[in-house]
């Protein structure tokens, strides 16, 4: 079971992205999911790629995710 901190470290992930980034009003997509489908158009949709590609969110923090999503998912 998973202890307050590992959740803690993992929550923004598991929002929406417009309820973390002012320019991704109405996008309801979770921000895990925003990355995975990111680097599954980068990685030409080779799941094992993506996999490790995406790893490190796992186990990043807030400011790690907001970083990347606002280089990589800002349109």
């Amino acid at each position: 079971m998973a202890d307050a901190k590992e959740i803690e470290q993992t929550a923004m992930i598991d929002r929406e992205m417009d309820q973390v980034f002012d320019w991704a009003k109405d996008n309801h997509e979770l921000i895990r999911d925003a990355i995975w489908n990111h680097e599954m158009e980068a990685n030409d949709h080779d799941t094992m790629k993506t996999e490790a590609a995406c790893e490190w969110m796992l186990k990043a923090d807030d400011d790690k995710v907001k970083e990347y999503c606002e280089k990589n998912l800002k349109k």
